[in-house]
């Protein structure tokens, strides 16, 4: 840090009971409703208050990335138009912001890849204030509102804080983790005056050395204290913790209507395997079994940190295939019956959906290209090339309306050997993606697009307008129900970054290396998609970017 900081020492408890099963398979322990304390309401207020904006990272605490009083539809989103521009002035090996924006009210936050953050003018993009830590972060970060404080996490040195949300003014900061090697790099979730944020086995620095594991605490909102935390990892690092590392969260918590959370974890290491103290460990020899909780969906208490079901969906991984994403919460007709659904996915390049309430399948859906990705074992001497690789798969949030889910893809290989990775066949340019539509109810395909570059720019839903985003700078509209494609955005830079909507606005962060070609795009063809042609400088222009629908187009909620 630039800067002297006091760092308050606090004691914790390991959450508990964890699950005896160890085996992948659900357990439901039911442990109730939360009970809202004596300071209000366990939804914070602000959530309700603006709930017509974007006041969660995912748009709402079920993890929808639905918005839900947009003016923009099919009919009207080619009219969508450059309001304001803010520079984005971090930079990182993963561009300079990949956080969702926060819309509440009047007031825009964003957080960049140094982990400063800035409080902007919703109409015109000015500064109300800032907040600089100047500390390197890997993503995707980003920001929590609640009780009148502003959440966040200070990447390489494991730190959480809490700022003023009127004013910017730190509150409170605590450090995670005195392991250097440990980061953390997500959205934190509030609900119930708790703070729910985790640690991860690395940072901008290094990743994946021994020792290094997921931790997630729940922290009073008011002070940061920890009330409990649940590791990730289960058993020591699965009984070798001087080579083994893994788990933790990279994107925020879903939490329900009883209080209770879900979330999706990060794989396990090393990964294929490794040479650790002149002993080979290949094809994840040094820690056998599933490597629980690892690439797994977790629902827990939020009270007390207790395990009620979780499944691993990628046991044993040798290839860096997290299950990482914000779950999310909907009731949907199965067989017949209203059922409370949780869905996740993540880089293996699968889509689970599961009974809320006790964690069984419902169905698996796989997406994406898959070469090689359910090998156990790498032959010495050979290298094997494997899809999804560790940039493929589902790598940003999934949006969810109207019993569609919609799924941004990455397809991109790497080569494995079996005790290292081939990071010299790893080229992101030829990246492509996809945006896939899947029936909520059984996981079936009702439409697939496919696009010219990675799809890192997730999914997010208006009304009848699915956006998605690619690393060749253009940020697109789809049909939600037919895929049939609606307008196109040409940015500066490559976007990496989810978007926020709320109302007349959409704001989307092109912050990203840009790797294709910057050619404008063709010219609109008679019943094809519109496109503003934003021809990109010839050094990548780092930016957020507001789109406004012109005054009087659409019914333009008041702020």
């Amino acid at each position: 840090m630039r800067r002297i900081v006091i760092v308050v020492t606090l004691v914790c408890t390991l959450a508990g009971p964890l699950s005896p099963t160890g085996d992948g398979s659900a357990q439901d322990l039911n442990p109730g409703p939360a009970t809202p304390n004596a300071l209000g309401a366990a939804v914070p207020p602000e959530l309700t208050q603006y709930a017509a904006d974007w006041p969660v990272p995912m748009g709402n605490l079920a993890g929808t990335r639905a918005a839900a009083n947009a003016a923009i539809t099919a009919a009207n989103v080619a009219q969508l138009e450059v309001a304001w521009r803010f520079p984005i002035e971090a930079t990182s090996a993963y561009g300079g912001m990949s956080a969702t924006p926060l819309i509440v009210g009047d007031t825009v936050y964003v957080q960049d890849m140094q982990s400063n953050v800035s409080a902007l003018d919703r109409n015109d993009g000015a500064v109300t204030w800032e907040h600089h830590y100047d500390t390197t972060s890997i993503g995707p970060n980003g920001l929590a509102i609640g009780y009148g404080l502003l959440y966040g996490t200070i990447g390489d040195t494991a730190e959480v804080f809490a700022l003023a949300a009127d004013t910017g003014a730190e509150v409170w900061r605590i450090r995670l983790s005195n392991h250097g090697g440990e980061g953390v790099d997500m959205a934190p979730t509030v609900y119930d005056n708790t703070v729910y944020v985790s640690t991860v086995p690395g940072n901008s620095t290094s990743f994946y050395g021994g020792g290094r594991k997921g931790i997630l605490y729940a922290l009073d909102a008011r002070t940061g204290t920890v009330l409990w935390q649940f590791d990730t990892t289960t058993d020591n690092l699965w009984g070798n913790p001087r080579i083994n590392n893994g788990g933790g969260l990279w994107y925020p918590l879903s939490v329900d209507e009883a209080g209770n959370l879900y979330f999706g974890t990060g794989n396990p290491g090393p990964n294929p395997g490794t040479v650790a103290f002149g002993t080979p460990y290949p094809n994840g020899s040094s820690r056998t079994g599933p490597n629980d909780y690892t690439n797994s969906l977790v629902s827990l208490d939020s009270r007390t940190g207790a395990i009620r079901w979780y499944h691993n969906a990628k046991p044993h991984d040798l290839f860096d295939l997290d299950f990482q994403l914000t779950p999310i919460l909907a009731t949907l007709p199965i067989d017949g019956t209203p059922t409370r659904v949780t869905i996740g996915g993540g880089k293996a390049g699968t889509v689970i959906a599961f009974n809320a309430d006790t964690g069984a399948v419902l169905w698996e859906a796989t997406v994406g290209e898959h070469q090689n990705d359910e090998l156990q074992t790498i032959p010495p001497g050979e290298t094997v090339e494997v899809l999804p690789g560790p940039l493929g798969g589902v790598e940003t949030p999934m949006a969810y309306a109207d019993g569609t889910v919609f799924i941004p893809v990455v397809n991109l290989s790497l080569g494995y050997k079996a005790t290292e990775v081939d990071f010299a066949s790893l080229d992101i340019t030829q990246g492509t993606g996809e945006l896939v539509a899947l029936n909520a109810v059984d996981g079936s395909v009702k439409w697939q697009v496919d696009l010219p570059a990675m799809n890192l720019g997730a999914a997010t839903v208006a009304n009848d307008v699915v956006f998605t985003a690619t690393l060749d700078g253009i940020f697109r509209a789809y049909a939600a129900e037919t895929g049939e494609p609606l307008w196109t955005y040409q940015a500066g830079a490559g976007i990496n970054a989810p978007p926020a909507v709320a109302g007349d606005l959409v704001l989307v962060a092109a912050a990203g290396p840009l790797i294709a070609p910057a050619a404008p795009p063709a010219a609109a063809t008679p019943g094809g998609p519109a496109e503003v042609k934003v021809t990109p400088a010839t050094e990548p222009v780092s930016e957020l970017i507001a789109l406004r629908l012109p005054s009087g187009v659409g019914a333009t909620p008041a702020p």
